[in-house]
């Protein structure tokens, strides 16, 4: 089983984000598909290696908070690297997006999603779930 087993039912909540979370780290494979605008970077002098690479990254990413969910606060790391990354990833491309008049729309698209998600990833964090009690 992949979800936390213990008997804090918080951290079985927290598993069972994790998975969604997950999930949602492989939204950008379907999303680039259906909303092409907001999720697909115009630029002419993007190959195509660029986003494979970023799909394998993400991939990944996503198989490693799938194999964190077990256990939440032990693999914190997983959910820190996944802050970080979204966070930094997001402001990155912010900048390329206010300054490159044709991409604005990534701005309520990528751009947004991962700073939510960072924020999100702050608040909502395994460590704080069991220092609460």
């Amino acid at each position: 089983m992949i979800l936390y087993n213990g008997t804090d039912k918080r951290l079985r909540r927290y598993s069972i984000f994790m998975v969604v979370l997950a999930v949602f780290f492989l939204a950008p494979l379907v999303a680039e598909h259906t909303w092409e605008a907001g999720m697909v970077w115009q630029d002419g002098r993007t190959n195509e290696s660029i986003p494979m690479m970023l799909k394998a990254m993400y991939l990944s990413l996503s198989i490693c908070v799938l194999m964190g969910a077990k256990d939440p606060v032990r693999n914190a790391i997983i959910i820190d690297y996944s802050m970080i990354s979204s966070l930094i990833h997001g402001l990155v491309m912010l900048y390329y997006a206010i300054i490159l008049e044709w991409e604005k729309a990534h701005l309520y698209g990528d751009v947004l999603m991962l700073l939510v998600l960072a924020v999100v990833l702050f608040f909502y964090h395994p460590r704080k779930i069991t220092r609460s009690t």
